[in-house]
Order: structure tokens, then sequence, then C-alpha cells
């Protein structure tokens, strides 16, 4: 077997993705918990005592373009490898859309026209989305490769000894 042979194997775009959210995850919260916090009163809001640069939070979460990468097996000659980087593309895309849109839609613009967002309150659910959305490329990992390998006759269910 070539070395450059397991490039082009069906689940490459997968554990691309996998990779990337193993790495990027970790990284980006560890840079969360540096971001600078003001006051709900300084920002003339009457709640929430932690509120964020939504611009400084956006630039924790650029390593995760890295997961577009996956886009690249689109390339490949085999179908089924072609298949998967389609839909690992779409899982990495929706990674990047919906911490983008969860501090998007609540934002709020401080007096000098930075938006913030209230990070005491969107800290867990950006954090738990995050999970989500790499488990969500783990589950489509697991489900591509149930239908490749029964569409390649592996089958790995019980069968009758005789």
């Amino acid at each position: 077997m070539n070395n450059w042979e397991v490039v082009h194997k069906w689940w490459m775009p997968f554990a691309w993705l996998a990779a990337a959210c193993a790495l990027t995850i970790p990284y980006a919260i560890y840079e969360q918990l540096e971001l600078v916090t003001v006051p709900g009163v300084d920002l003339g809001v009457a709640y929430g005592s932690e509120w964020v640069a939504r611009d400084k939070y956006l630039e924790t979460i650029v390593p995760y373009l890295f997961g577009l990468v996956a886009g690249v097996w689109l390339l490949d000659g085999d179908g089924s490898t072609r298949w998967a980087a389609f839909w690992a593309l779409c899982a990495a895309i929706a990674r990047i859309a919906v911490p983008l849109w969860i501090v998007t839609v609540p934002d709020i613009t401080g007096p000098t026209g930075q938006h913030y967002i209230d990070w005491g309150t969107l800290r867990p659910l950006l954090w738990f989305a995050d999970f989500q959305m790499a488990m969500l490329g783990v589950m489509m990992w697991a489900l591509f490769g149930h239908f490749v390998g029964s569409s390649r006759g592996l089958h790995f269910g019980h069968e009758a000894a005789y």
C-alpha cells in the first residue's frame, strides 16, 4: 500500500474535521477565558456583569476555519470520498455558522459603536454548541460509514454459524 493511498480513503474528510475540532475547540475556550469583560452598567444596560466585545469573541473562533479543509477531498476521484467531503464540509460550515448566529442575534451596541455580547449568558450556550457541532461531525462519520460499509458488502452483523 502506497503511503499516500490513505489520503484517498472515504473517512479522511471526517477524520480531518474531527481532528480540527479536537484541536481548535480547546484552543478557542482557552482564548475565551482571557476575554476582557465589561459590566453592563458601563454599556448602559441594566443587567449582566460580563459583557465582551463580539469581535474579540469572533477572533477566538477563527481557527474553526481549518475544518473547511475537509472540502479539499471534493477533488478526489472516488465518489464515496467526494460525498464524505461534502457532508464533512457541511458540518464544518455549520460549526462556524452556529456560533456566528448565536452571537449576532442578541448583541448590543456600546457607546463607542462596538458590539457586545452577554458573555455570562452566552458562554455556556456557545461551549455546548461547540460540543454539539463536533459531535454532529462524528455522528455523520458513523452514519456515512454505515452506508458506505453496507454498499460495499461489509456486514458486521451476526450470522449463523453452520
